[in-house]
């Protein structure tokens, strides 16, 4: 009888095997839906569009743009977590999807049990930037600077518990200050106070600055990530400049729900791979000062990983609260 149930066993997970490799082939033979946590328009809606555009024109299927914003990533996530887990309903995630578990103890799924990453997308470095009336040329006079007078350099972020937080909260860290944060609700307003002297330094992503760097509005005094950025060649990075474990980086990738077929998750993470080696993916991703970054499912899943305790520790440190 052991016999007959090992055989019946071997033979179920056997056609499990060739069901799944079936669904493989035939897919995709429908429209795939991504599903997008954040309003239309803007850099990373637009990068979603160009993935879903590259993968209609490789498979002939069309690729939708799904806009569902709210909760920081929550609303959209949640949806994806709860869809049917056949490949076609994507999630477009970025790193909050690392920093809600933190955050959010009482999250509506499991970050980790619900979902089975595909493939990273692109990367966006972050850079130092300050008023030029802050006395400070250098990375390494700027934390001088805020040391010796904390309470008079407040730091602005876009919002209060968002990527840019974290990354400005584990500079506090490093340089032993913990000085008063202001929350702003986008890039726009802080940007216009950054560039009025209304705050004096802050810690963001490069795009929207670049024009405003060159123009001597705003300097720009060191870049996280491993090189320095094409657009700023003159600009250390931060380990140049004597930080050099200091490395913060916003990511983008493509998760789907958990219990999707290994040979359909491998299927989408090649195509991604190879679409993000493309020329023109990569002129794209430029124009928004992303990088392409690739990566398999497993190395996609040790990033969330290790982005999940590094932010819930800074959270707990920082006593950051959901807004």
């Amino acid at each position: 009888m052991k016999k007959t149930m090992l055989g019946a066993l071997s033979l179920a997970a056997a056609g499990l095997m060739l069901s799944s490799a079936a669904a493989a082939n035939d897919y995709p033979n429908k429209p795939i839906r991504i599903v997008v946590p954040f309003a239309t328009g803007g850099g990373t809606s637009n990068a979603a569009r160009l993935i879903g555009e590259k993968l209609t024109e490789r498979w002939g299927q069309p690729v939708v743009i799904d806009n569902r914003p709210g909760g920081n990533t929550v609303i959209g996530a949640d949806h994806v977590a709860k869809s049917p887990a056949d490949g076609y309903t994507l999630f477009f995630a970025n790193s909050s999807f690392a920093i809600n578990p933190g955050l959010m103890p009482k999250l509506p799924y499991d970050s980790t049990r619900d979902f089975t990453p595909v493939a990273t997308l692109l990367v966006n470095n972050f850079v130092m930037l300050a008023h030029p009336s802050m006395p400070a040329r250098n990375l390494a006079e700027l934390i001088q600077t805020i040391k010796a007078k904390p309470d008079d350099y407040p730091y602005p972020t876009v919002g209060a518990a968002g990527i840019g937080r974290l990354a400005s909260e584990m500079f506090n860290a490093k340089i032993g200050v913990r000085p008063v944060n202001i929350p702003y609700k986008g890039t726009s307003q802080l940007a216009t106070d950054l560039m009025g002297g209304q705050v004096k330094y802050a810690i963001e992503i490069p795009a929207v600055y670049i024009p405003h760097i060159k123009a001597g509005k705003v300097r720009a005094l060191a870049v996280t990530g491993p090189q320095r950025l094409a657009s700023l060649p003159d600009v250390p990075t931060f380990a140049e400049a004597g930080m050099a474990d200091f490395n913060v980086q916003s990511w983008y990738g493509l998760m789907a729900p958990a219990g999707t077929p290994r040979p359909i998750i491998d299927k989408l993470s090649t195509a991604i791979q190879e679409i993000l080696k493309t020329p023109d993916v990569k002129k794209r991703f430029e124009a928004i000062e992303a990088e392409p970054l690739i990566s398999s499912p497993a190395e996609f899943a040790a990033l969330i990983k290790k982005d999940t305790e590094t932010f819930a520790k800074i959270i707990k440190e920082a006593k950051i609260e959901a807004p």
